[in-house]
């Protein structure tokens, strides 16, 4: 299962090596492009996600900023593109509109620079370096390394390599939009989410906000 309550089969198929110290860890920022989906609907939360304040600036620029500080290359992806003009980072419209995730994963992978990226919707504000680092060892490995936690997978947010474009192109234009859907097509990997999890945190690194409910939470357990 994934938040959204879609179930999937297990994906695991080996457990990710022991966290290596931090020594031995690729310096930031990564030879990686960071995506920043934003062509969600926002229906349940009535108003758009990326504009809600959060940290003295709007959730996508929160995240613009630290996708800066870890990723080479950030882009964001979105079926509007001119509603994000004001950013400090280009902006890649889907290849198709209305498509969903896949579409804009596909999209962010036919114009990175590098054979990574790393993608996280824009309702994500709390992904953070220890997370992306650790998923990262396990990106050479797998076309897809996404995270898991209490049995949910969450396929936006993860790493995805230009290995699989065909395999989402495919996927694509067979009318499967949903982004668990292709995952079965590729070689892919869950990292678990509870190998690096912190209890003192007071929400963890994967949270998003769909509903207003969400963002108050937000809001009351982070600065």
């Amino acid at each position: 299962m994934f938040k959204g309550g879609q179930l999937m089969a297990p994906l695991l198929d080996r457990q990710h090596p022991d966290i290596l110290d931090s020594q031995e860890r690729e310096t930031l920022p990564l030879p990686v492009t960071g995506l920043i989906l934003c062509g969600g609907k926002s229906k349940r939360m009535g108003r758009p996600k990326a504009f809600l304040p959060y940290g003295g600036r709007t959730m996508v620029e929160h995240l613009i900023n630290r996708f800066g500080q870890l990723f080479d290359e950030v882009f964001l992806v979105a079926n509007e593109p001119d509603a994000f003009s004001q950013m400090t980072v280009d902006v890649v419209k889907d290849i198709l509109p209305n498509r969903g995730p896949v579409c804009g994963i596909l999209s962010g992978l036919l114009v990175a620079k590098h054979d990574h990226v790393f993608v996280a919707a824009c309702d994500m504000p709390l992904v953070d370096k220890k997370l992306v680092r650790e998923m990262s060892r396990m990106r050479h490995e797998h076309d897809v390394v996404v995270l898991g936690h209490d049995g949910v997978v969450e396929p936006l947010l993860g790493f995805y390599s230009k290995s699989c474009v065909k395999s989402l192109e495919d996927s694509l234009f067979a009318g499967k939009s949903a982004a668990h859907e292709i995952l079965s097509g590729v070689s892919a990997s869950v990292f678990d989410y509870h190998k690096i999890a912190n209890s003192a945190e007071p929400m963890p690194a994967y949270f998003n906000v769909n509903t207003p409910l969400d963002y108050s939470e937000l809001l009351a357990n982070t600065k």
